[in-house]
């Protein structure tokens, strides 16, 4: 029995050092910014500077606050907003994208336009799953 385990152990060492050989390394990417791109990004906002900001429709009423934001896994990014009562004890959780937020540098405010509280809170509740 020994015989056979024995006679078996190059083969499978030869095996592993073929696979190991054989593997395809995907090249590394490089990432850069050009000076355009950076000068955009230096523009931008930090999400800690959006997170608890107030959201209000194109009428200018308020609509809830920025929660949170979700980085999806298919590239999109989201904004989960607390609608609801602002003492934080009701609020409802939603999710969404947050391409379709206009971040307003003369008001300040953050707009989503198109929409109201209530339908807003009819919207299905965004629950975490991490």
């Amino acid at each position: 029995m020994n015989k056979s385990r024995h006679s078996l152990l190059p083969a499978v060492i030869l095996s592993g050092i073929i696979l190991c050989v054989s593997i395809d390394h995907a090249p590394a990417q490089e990432i850069a910014l050009t000076p355009i791109e950076a000068n955009e990004v230096a523009r931008g906002y930090r999400a800690d500077a959006l997170k608890l900001k107030p959201v209000v429709n194109d009428k200018n009423e308020t609509l809830g606050r920025i929660n949170d934001f979700i980085f999806g896994k298919d590239g999109n990014i989201y904004a989960v907003l607390a609608v609801g009562d602002y003492t934080g004890l009701s609020d409802h959780l939603i999710a969404v994208p947050f391409r379709s937020l206009k971040l307003d540098d003369r008001s300040g405010n953050i707009v989503l336009s198109g929409t109201s509280r209530d339908a807003l809170q009819k919207l299905p509740i965004y629950v975490s799953q991490r």
